[in-house]
């Protein structure tokens, strides 16, 4: 049996299909006008190949993101698993980044882009093979993130800032961020190596709200 990984970055929508831990599928589209239709144009590409009732499993990130593209993913995994009996299993939208990399020991601060040139970031540490929070999630534009990293490095020397996307307004002297791309895959990834959960519920972030 095959699992469905479905993800909604700022930038691009993406699906990516599994057979145990290996990767047979991945299909990519970008979001335009930050609408994500595209989503039932790479549905159907999936399922002109896979019959919805091979997959055993559906995956997606409950948040923090836009509302609307995590609900609509949400809804979207419900009616595929009703159709195929599969179990869902979600995670953080933090967790396909860092599923991307191997460190060890080291506290991470990741963040991913928004809209409106806004990022979500948040600390993690390292907890066995995974990472956990270590503090609260927090947003705001690039200026508020660099400022919030140099605070945190104040107590951690070794703190690496990993982001999904290229950061422009920060010294390169000072920074040196990891940039590491993800997609369905990495989610799917993260699931695997421990990130996944049954709930459901999707992470509202109030502050993204109140400033969009």
């Amino acid at each position: 049996m095959l699992s469905l990984s479905l993800f909604s970055s700022s930038q691009t929508i993406s699906l990516a299909v599994f057979n145990e831990k290996k990767l047979v599928k991945l299909i990519e589209k970008k979001i335009i006008n930050n609408r994500i239709e595209s989503i039932f144009e790479i549905l159907s590409k999936c399922l002109k190949k896979f019959e919805i009732n091979v997959f055993s499993k559906i995956f997606f990130s409950t948040g923090p993101g836009s509302f609307t593209a995590l609900r609509s993913i949400k809804a979207i995994s419900q009616a595929l698993a009703l159709s195929s009996n599969a179990q869902i299993y979600t995670t953080s939208s933090f967790s396909p980044l860092l599923s991307s990399i191997k460190i060890k020991d080291q506290n991470i601060l990741a963040c991913f882009k928004s809209t409106n040139n806004k990022f979500f970031y948040q600390v993690f540490e390292k907890s066995g093979k995974i990472f956990k929070t270590k503090y609260e999630i927090n947003y705001g534009d690039e200026t508020q993130l660099t400022e919030y990293y140099f605070e945190r490095k104040k107590e951690q020397k070794n703190l690496l800032l990993l982001s999904s996307e290229r950061l422009r307004n920060f010294n390169k002297n000072e920074i040196k961020p990891l940039i590491k791309k993800v997609d369905a895959s990495h989610l799917g990834m993260s699931i695997f190596l421990g990130y996944g959960s049954k709930k459901t519920s999707i992470f509202y972030h109030n502050t993204y709200y109140e400033k969009n």
